[in-house]
């Protein structure tokens, strides 16, 4: 059965809560968003993974070549934001400007319309219904912003965990995968929990997962990956988040590669839309005691 294997495709400083509002830094910070993505690209060719990148907009003008290099390598290009805000923080009309301009940046490179889209940090929520109207506006056909559990940045516990029609809207949604544990959902789709938990865990939820005829959605940032990156102002949360775990990580890919075959979001949108297209769900909030 086939999985989808997705990248959110941004600068490590793009992903610390505590250097992200600081856009006017940015250019200061040490951009090593290339030799990272190039790192991982040899990982995936030499796996012979097709993959979902989700671009930053702002990666995608700072850093054309890279992203002609990741589609020229057969990947999917989509969006993933334009500044990498939080959904929930952002206006409708201050959405809909992060969307056109991750549209336009890369477009102006590919030349083709993404389909896709994920929200940075997973930011979808109760809150933002709105969003899949602005995403479908403009001809998003598939969206993965939606994480099924709860941590002190993001989730939405009440949502499915399986891909759902949100509502009325024609687009699907892939939620990041979870696993069940005592009737919660735990995560275990990527990022830091990929790092932090044992493999063999992993591949039991995946297992447990395609047992159910669902893919698993994983994620990974390319700043995983890069063992040379030090930033020493991070708050004792990002340190854990941010760093813990990496020295391991080509090690549980290369093994997650070998038992499990995955392709990209778009192939699985296609598959689904062909033969029996998803239920549609209007998600509520978690009824908590």
């Amino acid at each position: 059965m086939h999985n989808a294997f997705t990248i959110d495709l941004e600068d490590w400083f793009q992903g610390l809560t505590s250097t992200n509002p600081l856009v006017e830094r940015w250019p200061a910070f040490e951009s090593r968003v290339v030799p990272a993505t190039h790192t991982l690209l040899a990982l995936l060719r030499q796996h012979h993974v097709q993959a979902t990148f989700f671009v930053l907009g702002y990666v995608a003008d700072q850093h054309p070549q890279l992203i002609e290099a990741v589609a020229d390598a057969g990947h999917e290009i989509a969006i993933h934001g334009y500044y990498h805000r939080f959904v929930y923080q952002l206006t409708p009309a201050g959405f809909a400007r992060e969307i056109d301009l991750s549209i336009a940046a890369v477009q102006r490179i590919t030349g083709r319309a993404p389909i896709g889209h994920r929200a940075p940090y997973f930011s979808f929520n109760a809150q933002t219904p709105w969003a899949f109207t602005i995403l479908e506006e403009r001809g998003l056909r598939y969206d993965s912003s939606i994480f099924p559990t709860r941590n002190m940045l993001y989730g939405f516990p009440g949502a499915p965990r399986f891909p759902y029609r949100p509502g009325n809207h024609n687009l699907l949604e892939f939620p990041a995968s979870t696993m069940q544990l005592a009737g919660r959902n735990l995560p275990m789709a990527g990022g830091f929990y990929v790092r932090a938990l044992p493999y063999s865990l992993i591949r039991h939820a995946i297992h447990q997962l395609n047992a159910q005829g669902q893919p698993a959605i994983m994620y990974l940032h390319p700043w995983e990956l890069d063992l040379g990156q030090r930033y020493r102002q991070v708050t004792f949360r990002e340190r854990i988040t941010h760093y813990h775990g990496r020295r391991g990580l080509a090690r549980k890919l290369q093994r997650l590669f070998s038992d499990f075959s995955f392709t990209t979001l778009g192939h699985l949108y296609t598959a689904m839309v062909a033969s029996e297209p998803p239920p549609a769900v209007t998600p509520q909030p978690a009824v908590t005691a």
